[in-house]
């Protein structure tokens, strides 16, 4: 039980002096995890499939990364910062 009671005096020491924002970001972050936690708990996903969503998400990341230079390039031109050569 003293173990207990340390681990909590001790979070709440790492949360005092925080801003509200700061606090806001740790408690959006702790129902993210405890919701995948919940929706794996539920849904147990085959190891072969999880592993093609962990694929297609890297892809899609990739697919991001890409179309955001792109559209840096485009407005680049349009501002004139960058030219065609």
């Amino acid at each position: 039980m003293q173990n207990e009671v340390n681990s909590k005096a001790e979070l709440v020491a790492l949360l005092e002096g925080r801003t509200q924002a700061s606090l806001e970001s740790i408690r959006q972050f702790i129902l993210e995890l405890d919701e995948r936690e919940y929706t794996d708990f539920l849904y147990p996903a085959d190891p072969d499939f999880r592993e093609e969503l962990s694929d297609r998400d890297a892809e899609a990341k990739e697919l991001l990364y890409t179309l955001r230079d792109i559209e840096g390039t485009l407005r680049g031109l349009a501002e004139g910062k960058v030219r065609v050569q």
